[in-house]
């Protein structure tokens, strides 16, 4: 075999030199690297849970508010059936009362029928009481 030059030797040991130390600076960005993700996620987590503390604050007045409202409704609800009752009761009594109205007008109307038929009748007689009044006037005055 043919000796080795002498040169080859040191340049192999620079290269891995260089190649040793291209690792070590791609270790420490890599470690870098992760510090600063580490402490990203740590700030980012703090974040999350503030933002779910928030949330849950937020849900628990949305909860009673909307209980309020639940709240309200039932009394509302209440309170119409009870409207429409009294409305359905009055309308019951007007439906009455104008049942009674009609009754009266129909009595009325009849009791005025009545009436002008006896006015024309006694005026009829009347008439002819008249008349028959005036002929024996008349008649004792020629005779």
């Amino acid at each position: 075999m043919s000796p080795i030059p002498a040169w080859v030797a040191p340049t192999i040991a620079i290269a891995l030199v260089v190649i040793a130390a291209c690792l070590l600076v791609m270790g420490g960005v890599a470690l870098a690297i992760g510090l600063g993700l580490r402490s990203r996620s740590r700030a980012l987590g703090a974040q999350l849970t503030a933002v779910t503390t928030d949330a849950r604050a937020l849900l628990g007045r949305l909860k009673h508010e909307i209980e309020g409202y639940v709240d309200l409704s039932a009394a509302t609800r209440v309170k119409l059936k009870g409207a429409m009752a009294a409305v359905e009761t009055r309308l019951e009594a007007l439906d009455t009362l104008a049942d009674v109205l009609q009754e009266e007008v129909e009595d009325t109307a009849l009791s005025a029928a009545t009436f002008m038929r006896t006015v024309r009748r006694s005026g009829s007689l009347i008439g002819v009481a008249r008349r028959a009044f005036k002929r024996r006037r008349t008649a004792d005055r020629e005779g």
